[in-house]
């Protein structure tokens, strides 16, 4: 009788050590979790879609064999997860008030209408100066009636239309099914105001863009994908300029997210509809690296601590958020 009680008792007592080290062990997960919001940030984006990204990647080279029905989801997923990475970190470390500063800042529209045109315009602008030193050296003059989009065997598009004249559903669709909706709150929206507490807005600038840069290695190895014909040089160097021009516009539109992701799809759509590409060719990557250079020359790196929770803003400086 005693020894069965001893035995219960020594039992009891291994189960609650047992739960007391896995409560230990859950909280010092959660208090480093909640100390380093951006590492987590970074570790969950990076799971998120190199691991959906790498199986659609494995199953394109005959490495694993996947249900055809499962590509596009897991590809769409995957490409998307710098969003559902930054709502997780963000509702688990910020909370309520935290979520609700968050999804602010995706409708801040209003800003100087001058910022709209540079957003807009400015990379159908910088590709069609590119295309005319292009064509001056020698190179294939540009067909407008024929634009790159009528080739794009994922975008079929209806016979007998001018192209020209889908541009704006298309600037739609692209918009909420394509890359800005899913990346643009999560590198500009959480990491960027985050980086930039911490460095310059170069600094913050060129470290989110090697890491976004990073991100995109799995659709390297997927076919179909522009990024698979692409050197990867280029690409990080295309995105990294992007980057830079990216927290220029951020940080003029009062953190607007809105902003960012019109200033995105506007790459994207440009890369579509002109011949070169400012995210991957290298024309193109060349002149907007020029861009980039000017803004930082006449901008300046400034240093600021930019709080994204109280609106703090610098004193001073060009290349800084202004209200």
């Amino acid at each position: 009788m005693q020894a069965n009680l001893k035995k219960q008792q020594t039992n009891s007592m291994q189960t609650n050590l047992k739960d007391r080290d896995k409560n230990e062990r859950k909280n010092r997960f959660h208090q480093i979790w909640k100390s380093y919001p951006l590492l987590a940030y970074f570790v969950l984006t990076y799971a998120i879609s190199w691991l959906l990204l790498g199986l659609v990647a494995l199953n394109a080279h005959g490495r694993i064999s996947l249900p055809s029905s499962l590509i596009f989801p897991l590809t769409f997923v995957g490409s998307i997860g710098p969003l559902p990475a930054a709502l997780l970190v963000t509702a688990t470390t910020a909370g309520k008030g935290g979520m609700r500063a968050f999804f602010r800042q995706l409708f801040i529209w209003r800003v100087n209408p001058w910022w709209y045109l540079v957003v807009l315009f400015e990379p159908a602008l910088v590709t069609l100066l590119a295309i005319m030193g292009t064509s001056l050296l020698g190179g294939p003059a540009f067909d407008f009636a024929h634009p790159p989009v009528v080739q794009r065997p994922p975008l079929p598009l209806p016979a007998g239309i001018n192209p020209w004249l889908l541009i704006v559903p298309l600037f739609l669709l692209g918009g909420l099914l394509g890359g800005p909706a899913g990346e643009e709150p999560g590198w500009r929206g959480f990491a960027l105001a985050k980086l930039q507490d911490r460095y310059s807005d170069l600094g913050a600038s060129l470290i989110l863009g090697a890491l976004w840069a990073a991100w995109h290695l799995p659709f390297f190895f997927i076919p179909g994908t522009s990024q698979s014909t692409t050197p990867f040089f280029v690409f990080a160097l295309g995105t990294i300029a992007n980057s830079i021009l990216f927290t220029w516009v951020y940080n003029h539109t009062r953190g607007s997210v809105l902003m960012t992701f019109l200033f995105h799809n506007a790459l994207n759509i440009t890369a579509l509809y002109l011949p070169l590409s400012l995210w991957d060719q290298w024309q193109g990557v060349t002149a907007q690296c020029l861009v980039a250079l000017v803004v930082v020359i006449v901008a300046g790196p400034v240093r600021h601590s930019r709080q994204s929770s109280s609106g703090q803003t610098p004193s001073s400086g060009l290349y800084q958020k202004t209200k």
